[in-house]
Parts: structure tokens; C-alpha cells; sequence
């Protein structure tokens, strides 16, 4: 945990934003939320502590709290990059903290759609670029990048439990800044990458959804060898899916698995098309 005050981290994003005034704390961290639902908006926002769309999330009191949101017996987790009490909550339920870097600052929103953000901004070119989260999953969940860039969460039984969407960026002026998700075990870490023209400060987040994300789902050579070997557990894979897209999966197990088994005696590897199920080989990336 970094040492420095929870004053530090808002106090540089409030040079940022506005180096001339002499703000305290309270005026400060205002700022920063206002800075952070320019970006997100807030029309999606719940406030107040009512279940939505089936799901309970509760937001962190301290930095080094995880978001946790709880659906049909699965709950998730995130660990925000960020330090000490909660400074304060918007109007909107936007809760800001104190980063662990003295340019950074963090915050949290629960969504309407039973989901949820994890937020930082960079006050300055200064900044950190890459900030990481801890995802804690259900006993048994795994984690798979997206063609977008996004990360899918398939629980034991490799239903779909949801994840995160195609990760974004926006500077002050709410241009888009170039971001990724990179993932290493179950961290997941965002970078954005400003350039010259970028005004800051910067705002970015992995947001929480459940059930299906679109993209493509990846598959590495020993998973691709087990698709290939049983199209009965490919059907079981995508029975929990939410309709449509259940029978999209059921229909296409046996396509999936026919392709599975050309990829592995290829010495590839097989992807699935969400929300469709259509499956093609691939090599590289996932694909060891």
C-alpha cells in the first residue's frame, strides 16, 4: 500500500483540473467525480442500495475493498488500484478514492444492469499509464479475451457467467484514448496510451456486466483438444447461456466440436463467435 495521504491522490488530480484554485479535500474529490461522470455519464447509474436486474452490488468503504456483485449464486469480484477511506460520494453514487500513485485517483459505480465500474483518472502525461485490478471469480471460473479486447468469464461448468466489456478511455475533451486489457492469473491491469494531443486528465474503467458478451471467445490447444473430443460438453458449455443464445450454442455444438477437431489436427485452435456460436480456427496469441 502506497504512503502516501488519501489527500495526495485527489490533491493532483485537482492541479490538473484546475491548477489556480486552492481547494480542500471535500471541494477536491468533488472535482473528481464530476471529472469521471462527464465521461461515463451517470443516466445508467443506480443509487441507493436496491437489488437491479437480479443482482446485488456493493461498493467499497476503503480503497483496498473489492466491488463485489452477487447473480444467481455467482459473485465477483474487483479490487480498485487505490488507498485508504472512501473520500466521498456524488450525488449520483459515484465514489471517489485516493489512487496509489499521486496522480491517479480511483472511484466506483454500481449500474443499472446489476453490473459495475471500476474507475480511475490521470491527472496528468505524468501519470502511471497502466493500473491494475485483482478479479476474484467463482470456484472453477476461468477468463477469456475477447476480439474486442474484452474479457469473458466462463464459470465451472464453462457457462458464461459475463465479464468485462471492450475496455475505453476518454481525456477531457471526451476523445477516445487508445487502452487495452492486459491479464496475468486473475489481475487484470488497463493501459492507456495518450499522446501529444491528449488533454488531461484521463478517464478510464473495466465495466462489469453479466451474462453474454460479444466478441470472440479464445481457446488455447488443450481446450480445443477437449471440444474436439466431446460434443455432449460443448452443449453443456453454453446450456446456461440466456435465450437466444442457449440454443445458438446447443445447434452449433456439434459444428463447434467438428471445428475443434480440424483446428487440433492442424496444431491450431478453435474460437467461438458470441453471441452467433459460429466457430473458426486460429493460431497464435491464446493458441500454446
Amino acid at each position: 500500500m502506497s504512503g502516501l495521504s488519501v489527500l495526495a491522490g485527489a490533491a493532483a488530480l485537482t492541479t490538473a483540473l484546475a491548477p489556480a484554485a486552492a481547494a480542500d479535500t471535500s471541494h477536491s474529490t468533488a472535482r473528481v467525480a464530476a471529472v469521471i461522470e462527464k465521461a461515463t455519464g451517470t443516466d445508467d447509474l443506480r443509487t441507493g442500495a436496491a437489488a437491479a436486474d437480479g443482482a446485488e452490488v456493493t461498493l467499497p468503504a476503503r480503497g483496498d475493498e473489492p466491488i463485489t456483485a452477487t447473480k444467481s449464486g455467482q459473485s465477483v469480484a474487483l479490487t480498485l488500484p487505490a488507498t485508504g477511506a472512501k473520500l466521498q460520494s456524488s450525488t449520483a453514487d459515484t465514489d471517489v478514492f485516493a489512487g496509489r500513485d499521486a496522480a491517479v485517483s480511483a472511484a466506483a459505480q454500481a449500474t443499472a444492469d446489476g453490473g459495475f465500474r471500476a474507475l480511475f483518472a490521470l491527472a496528468d502525461s505524468g501519470a502511471p499509464h497502466q493500473q491494475s485490478f485483482r478479479m476474484t471469480l467463482p470456484e472453477g471460473a476461468t477468463i477469456r479475451q475477447t476480439a474486442e479486447g474484452g474479457l469473458v468469464v466462463l464459470g465451472a461448468s464453462g457457462s458464461i457467467i459475463g465479464g468485462l466489456e471492450t475496455p475505453w478511455a476518454k481525456d477531457a475533451n471526451g476523445k477516445a484514448v487508445p487502452t487495452s486489457y492486459t491479464l496475468e492469473g486473475n489481475t487484470v491491469t488497463q493501459t492507456v496510451t495518450p499522446n501529444a494531443d491528449t488533454a488531461f486528465p484521463v478517464v478510464a474503467d473495466p465495466k462489469w456486466t453479466w451474462g453474454i458478451i460479444s466478441g470472440t471467445v479464445y481457446f488455447n490447444k488443450k481446450e480445443t483438444a477437449h471440444l474436439a473430443a466431446n460434443a455432449g460438453f460443448v452443449a453443456v458449455l453454453f446450456a446456461a447461456a440466456p435465450p437466444p443464445f442457449d440454443v445458438y450454442g446447443i445447434l452449433n455444438a456439434a459444428n463447434i466440436s467438428r471445428v475443434a477437431w480440424n483446428a487440433d489436427s492442424d496444431n491450431k485452435c478453435v474460437e467461438v463467435k458470441v453471441p452467433t456460436f459460429l466457430p473458426h480456427e486460429y493460431s497464435g496469441g491464446y493458441c500454446k
